[in-house]
C-alpha cells in the first residue's frame, strides 16, 4: 500500500472510541492450502482445484448455479477466466497471495464427479473474505446424502478462519432457505440484512431478473476488537429499532453444526 501524508487532514468525528485502534499496515489475506480430507464416511474427498479441473469446474457451476449467467459472477461459467482469477494447486505459493478467488470442491471417490463446490473471494485491504458461492450438484441434492454434505461444511468454515481475514460474509438466495438454515443455525453466523433486488439472476434462455439475497456476517481473528460498538453509532430512531430487531434475531443463531463436528470447540 502506498502511504500518503494524512497529517493535514481530520476524520469526520472521533470515531473508534468504543474499540481498539492500530497502525495502518500492509494487509493481505492469504488463501491457506486446505489439506485433502475425506468426508461423509469416505464417500467424498475435499480438494483444491488444479489447472486440469478448470473445464469441469465451469461445467459444475453451469449445472449447479446457472443463475449467475449475465451477472458479475458470470465468469465462473467460463473456463477461460479461471487462470487469471482463481488460485490453482500447481501455483499455490504464488496464487494464494495474488489471486482474488479460491475454489474447493468435494469429489465423489467412486465416480470422480464434482459433487459440491465453494467459490471464495478475498478483499485484501479490508481483511475480508466473502464465501461467494456454495453449491451441491443437482444429482446430489436429494435425500440424506445432500444434507450430510452440508453438515460437513465446517471444513470450509475452518478454512476461512485460517486465511488471516477478520470479516467474513456470505449471501444466501431466497428461492430456497436451506443455505440460510446452514449459515444461521449450524454455523452461528449473524444476519446483516435482506437485500431486495441485490443481484441480477438468470431465469432461462436469455432472460434475467433481480433477485433478493440474505446477508450473513462473522467477525473472527480479533476483528471484533477493532470494530466500533453501537454506543458510538449515530442512528435514526428507525435504524436503531432495526438494529435492536437484528440483535434479537441473532440471539437465535447457533453454531451447533460446528460443535457437533468439532466436540472440543
Amino acid at each position: 500500500m502506498k502511504k500518503i501524508d494524512m497529517g493535514p487532514y481530520r476524520s469526520y468525528g472521533n470515531m473508534g472510541s468504543t474499540c481498539e485502534k492500530r497502525e495502518i499496515r500492509e494487509k493481505k489475506v492469504v488463501w491457506p492450502e486446505p489439506r485433502e480430507k475425506s468426508i461423509c464416511d469416505g464417500k467424498f474427498l475435499l480438494k483444491t482445484i488444479t489447472r486440469n479441473d478448470v473445464d469441469r469446474a465451469a461445467e459444475f457451476w453451469r449445472a449447479s448455479y446457472p443463475e449467475v449467467y449475465g451477472s458479475i459472477h458470470g465468469w465462473m461459467l467460463d473456463p477461460g477466466e479461471y487462470e487469471q482469477r482463481v488460485a490453482l494447486k500447481e501455483d499455490w505459493e504464488r496464487d494464494s497471495t495474488d489471486k482474488p478467488n479460491a475454489m474447493i470442491y468435494a469429489e465423489n471417490l467412486q465416480t470422480g464427479d464434482m459433487a459440491m463446490a465453494s467459490m471464495l473471494t478475498k478483499f485484501d485491504l479490508n481483511l475480508h473474505v466473502e464465501a461467494s458461492f456454495f453449491a451441491i450438484h443437482p444429482d446430489y441434492r436429494k435425500g440424506e446424502g445432500g444434507f450430510r454434505i452440508w453438515e460437513e461444511l465446517h471444513e470450509y468454515y475452518d478454512f476461512l478462519k485460517s486465511s488471516g481475514a477478520e470479516y467474513f460474509t456470505v449471501f444466501c438466495e431466497t428461492w430456497q432457505n436451506i443455505t440460510q438454515y446452514v449459515w444461521f443455525k449450524r454455523f452461528g453466523w449473524k444476519v446483516a440484512g435482506i437485500f431486495p433486488g441485490n443481484m441480477t439472476r438468470w431465469r432461462g434462455g436469455q432472460e434475467e431478473y433481480r433477485g433478493c439475497t440474505v446477508y450473513f456476517y462473522r467477525l473472527l481473528n480479533e476483528g471484533d476488537r477493532f470494530s466500533t460498538k453501537p454506543e458510538e453509532w449515530r442512528l435514526l430512531p428507525e435504524m436503531k429499532r432495526l438494529w435492536d430487531c437484528l440483535e434479537e434475531i441473532n440471539r437465535e443463531s447457533d453454531d451447533a453444526g460446528i460443535r457437533v463436528s468439532n466436540p472440543s470447540k
